[in-house]
């Protein structure tokens, strides 16, 4: 499989070789629109997560590998990566 030298982060392209990787993300709950800044961890998706606000737990969308790239303002470090992201 081909490396991908190109990375969309929040409706924008990088070359991938011209970026380093986002930690911080802004996570804004379906639910109640508030938003928080989240360090997205690197060595695993993060599945779930509790608003902080209306006490919601979120999941990723059909077809997401993490609530970071389902509900977050830059996609999770794997993504940002071009590789795939827990097995998905």
């Amino acid at each position: 499989m081909r490396t991908p030298q190109w990375v969309r982060i929040s409706h924008q392209c990088y070359k991938k070789s011209d970026m380093e990787t986002i930690l911080k993300s802004i996570l804004t709950c379906p639910n109640c629109n508030v938003s928080k800044e989240e360090t997205m961890p690197t060595d695993a998706c993060q599945f779930f997560h509790e608003c902080a606000s209306c006490g919601t737990v979120v999941k990723p969308l059909e077809g997401d590998c993490c609530v970071f790239c389902s509900y977050g303002s830059v996609p999770c470090p794997p993504i940002q990566q071009a590789q795939s992201c827990c097995g998905k």
